[in-house]
């Protein structure tokens, strides 16, 4: 199928986004907290929402096509995907692990090992959703529905045991270390939702007619993601408006209403994207390679961009700050670029992942077919 360069440019902007948020929460000094408070209010669907929603979108769309080389390659079948599958979601729960345990030895916190950090809930958003992957895209969407309102009576039964030794204290930490970050039973929806996308722009991608692809992109991908979008955005927005620009914004993602708000401003900007490439608005190839490293690198930049934690912390104001975080963002995209040229996949972790999920299913087939002889 296409590659469609919209999926790209998301992931970059939420990998720009992820790096800028976390420069503000870092940099600024602590009388100007509410410039953080700010960026996270505007721009917030464009971080972990958006990076474990595009997550989905990529999962299904990997799936689909691995679907259809079990149809064409002789000794590829379906137990061959699950093996990749889940030896690709062990190796992404180990590096989440991993990075988790970085963090923890940084802070001299053990608890922080088990944190839902983005790595943590992409890695528990692929082993929960394994068994929908085969259902009706309305499955997932209605499974995503109900999750949300399990979320909803979870949380608010938990929230009281917060840092408890108790039963429901160990509850607490197990679902929602910590609520600032990217609770699993609020975030699992986005991946769900993403699948669904997925699975649309997979059966869209591969039309390689014309005039039946325009129709298609009508009435299968911007009808629909343009109403759903504006649905969720509408019944949403008017209860988020005593979180926006105060502190209460960095623990509400585990609010129905910034959830479901966070979901509709995905999908419009998705559509967005979509529309300015499929009718070639804009000259994608220029701005494209720009951000593209952010994408191609995204796993590898979100662990290497904790460097700047030790830069400036705590010294900059609303003005200074500025200026040292685009200089950094534009070092970084030159930094990517070089290392592309010289080292492309090596350097990228989503890539090596794959390496090493093949090397081991490969392994393990060679050892499969040496005990049959």
């Amino acid at each position: 199928m296409k590659r469609l360069k919209s999926i790209d440019i998301f992931r970059g902007v939420a990998m720009v986004y992820l790096m800028i948020g976390h420069m503000i929460d870092w940099w600024i000094i602590s009388s100007e907290d509410g410039l953080f408070y700010a960026y996270i209010s505007l721009f917030s669907a464009f971080g972990a929402a958006g990076f474990v929603f595009l997550s989905g979108i990529s999962t299904m769309i990997s799936y689909r096509n691995r679907i259809e080389r079990v149809k064409t390659i002789e000794n590829y079948t379906s137990k061959t995907v699950r093996k990749e599958y889940f030896i690709r979601a062990l190796l992404v729960l180990g590096l989440a692990f991993g990075y988790n345990s970085i963090v923890a030895i940084m802070f001299l916190d053990p608890l922080i090992i088990w944190k839902w950090f983005i790595i943590m809930t992409v890695a528990g958003s692929l082993f929960l959703a394994w068994p929908l992957l085969k259902t009706s895209k309305w499955v997932r969407i209605i499974f995503g529905v109900l999750i949300w309102g399990v979320n909803q009576i979870v949380v608010s039964f938990l929230l009281p045991y917060e840092g408890n030794a108790d039963i429901f204290g160990w509850f607490f930490y197990v679902l929602y270390n910590s609520p600032d970050q990217n609770p699993i039973l609020s975030f699992l929806t986005f991946f769900l939702i993403g699948t669904v996308i997925g699975d649309i722009l997979y059966d869209f991608s591969s039309n390689e007619n014309e005039i039946e692809r325009k129709r298609v992109f009508k009435r299968k991908i911007i009808a629909p993601l343009l109403i759903s979008g504006v649905i969720l955005i509408i019944t949403s927005l008017w209860f988020l408006f005593p979180y926006l620009f105060t502190d209460k914004i960095l623990t509400i993602k585990t609010n129905i209403s910034w959830l479901i708000y966070t979901l509709g401003l995905d999908l419009i900007i998705l559509l967005v994207l979509l529309i300015l490439e499929e009718y070639n608005i804009f000259n994608t190839k220029k701005s494209y390679r720009s951000i593209y490293y952010f994408s191609y690198y995204s796993l590898s930049l979100f662990i290497l961009q904790n460097v700047n934690f030790f830069l400036f912390f705590g010294l900059l104001n609303r003005y200074s700050i500025w200026f040292f975080t685009i200089a950094t963002v534009l070092l970084y995209g030159a930094l990517l670029r070089f290392i592309y040229k010289k080292l492309e996949g090596k350097f990228s972790l989503k890539v090596q992942i794959g390496i090493i999920t093949n090397s081991i299913v490969r392994k393990k087939r060679a050892v499969d077919t040496s005990k049959k002889k």
